[in-house]
Parts: structure tokens; C-alpha cells; sequence
């Protein structure tokens, strides 16, 4: 995905402190957009590509740059969110959940780096916590910059939206496809059945996945609603898999709790689903 920036002509500077500022970082691009609290509405949506980067280190240095180089980064914003996008995560019923034993929740199925921090962040609608690492030089980054942001994995705004968005649903199944790896969330009547992740290389890889997840939850392929988003299109080669064996298979559209800037309609809704979707999360 190239770089871009829209902003709708009714961004005021000097109100600023009355918007949401939402940030979406991978190793491969920065994203974030800023919702207008008083009208409900997203007025800014931005993505920048990151540079091939051959160290950490690199990688830290150019969103350094792009942060300094961006003048909407440089005001105070009523929230601040950031949501770190890794396969990194874990997930706790609340019922068993201690913050004493964070570490112990993240290594029973996932390796701890020694420059990892743990967060964690409680999921309203599941009656669970999302435990996961974002890298200690990006949290400094972020913190020196806003005092009040919060951190995130996608983990969260995948689950809450579908539990908001797809309540009253029998099973909905949603897919959101990163580069490297896809979350799979599938709910039944506003409860959570399965959330995970899957590394894939190819659309074989992630057709296996998906479909052993059918199987081990009885759901016929030939009759489910399954939802996309992340970077796939209708010319992706994992799409064109998908739509082989699944039926009834369409793209993640905008939420109708918010309402979007008209120059967001120049890319596709399902893009940023999950860097729109964290105004749900607390």
C-alpha cells in the first residue's frame, strides 16, 4: 500500500484537544486518523509506508523522522491510542486474570524478548484480557510524546468489533489479514467461540487453517457469513482461495456508529478496520 493522507476541510487545528488521535504501527507502515468527539466523525486518515529497514534500529530511526516531520503529531489530543500490530498476544478469561502473573499468561505460548513490555487491556465485551509485548523503544517514543496514550494490539479492536458490530449474528467468522500473519475471530450471538493467529506464507496455508477451525467448531463452509479486512483485495491471491471454498465472503464496510470524511471513499473501507475500531476499546 502506497503512502497518502486525506484530510476533510473541516480539520480545525485549535480544536484539537476535543479530537481522538488513533495510531496503527507495524514494521512495515504507520497509520493514524483523528475522530472528531463533538460530530462523531473521522476527519483524518493517514498511512505512510516505512522504508525497507535492514535493523531495529533503522526502523526506530524513521519513525523518529516521521513523527518530527509530521505537524498533526505535535498537539495535545483529548485520547490518544496506539494499536502495535503483532502476532504477539494472548488472551484471559477474566475470571482467571491476575496482573500478578502477566509474565506467566504471555510465555505459556509466546516468547518473551528482552526488550519486550508487557501490556495488557481489559475487553468489555468478551469478559477477557488481552495480554501482549510491544517493544520498549517504541512505548518510549509514544509516551515522551503523550503523556495519556494507551496501548494496544489489534487482538482488541478485532474482538470488540465483532462482538459489538455482529451480536444478534448466529456464527460470524472474521478474518483480518496483516502480511505475515491473520487473526481469525468467530463468534455465535454476541459470544466469543475462537480468537487466534496464524502465520501463513501462501492462500494454502491459510485455507488450512481456516477450514481446520471449521471443522474442529462444526461450521459448514458452504453456509457461514465470513468478513475481510487487513490488506487483502479481490485480486489477492488468498481472496481468490477463499472465495473457492467459502461461500458467502465479503470485505469489512465502515461502522455505522461513526461517520467518515468523503475523501476516505479513494481506498477501501476494510484497509484500516482495525485502526477505526479503537475508539470501542477502553
Amino acid at each position: 500500500m502506497q503512502s497518502f493522507a486525506y484530510i476533510d476541510e473541516t480539520l480545525d487545528i485549535n480544536l484539537t484537544q476535543s479530537y481522538e488521535l488513533s495510531i496503527q504501527l507495524s514494521l512495515n507502515g504507520l497509520s493514524f486518523c483523528l475522530l472528531d468527539t463533538v460530530r462523531n466523525k473521522f476527519i483524518v486518515l493517514q498511512h505512510t509506508l516505512i522504508q525497507t529497514h535492514t535493523t531495529f534500529d533503522d526502523y526506530l530511526d524513521n519513525i523518529e523522522k516521521l513523527i518530527e516531520s509530521t505537524d498533526l503529531f505535535h498537539h495535545q489530543y483529548k485520547k490518544v491510542k496506539l494499536v502495535w500490530i503483532s502476532n504477539k498476544n494472548t488472551l484471559i478469561p477474566s475470571s482467571l486474570f491476575n496482573t500478578d502473573n502477566l509474565k506467566k499468561y504471555f510465555e505459556f505460548n509466546q516468547k518473551l524478548n528482552d526488550l519486550d513490555e508487557i501490556h495488557y487491556t481489559e475487553l468489555k465485551y468478551a469478559n477477557a484480557y488481552s495480554v501482549f509485548t510491544i517493544p520498549n523503544q517504541i512505548a518510549t517514543i509514544f509516551t515522551r510524546l503523550y503523556s495519556n496514550i494507551s496501548f494496544y494490539n489489534q487482538q482488541t479492536p478485532a474482538i470488540e468489533n465483532a462482538l459489538f458490530k455482529y451480536n444478534s449474528s448466529d456464527f460470524k467468522v472474521i478474518i483480518n489479514v496483516e502480511n505475515e500473519f491473520f487473526d481469525l475471530t468467530i463468534t455465535q450471538k454476541g459470544k466469543l467461540l475462537l480468537y487466534n493467529n496464524f502465520i501463513y506464507k501462501n492462500e494454502i496455508d491459510m485455507i488450512y487453517y481456516i477450514m481446520y477451525s471449521f471443522e474442529q467448531l462444526q461450521i459448514n463452509p458452504e453456509s457461514i457469513d465470513v468478513v475481510l479486512s487487513g490488506i487483502l483485495t479481490k485480486n489477492s491471491k488468498e481472496y481468490i482461495k477463499l472465495k473457492e471454498f467459502i461461500r458467502h465472503i465479503r470485505f469489512e464496510k465502515h461502522s455505522e456508529e461513526n461517520s467518515f470524511s468523503y475523501t476516505f471513499n479513494k481506498i477501501p473501507s476494510h484497509h484500516f478496520t482495525n485502526l477505526f475500531n479503537l475508539n470501542l476499546c477502553e
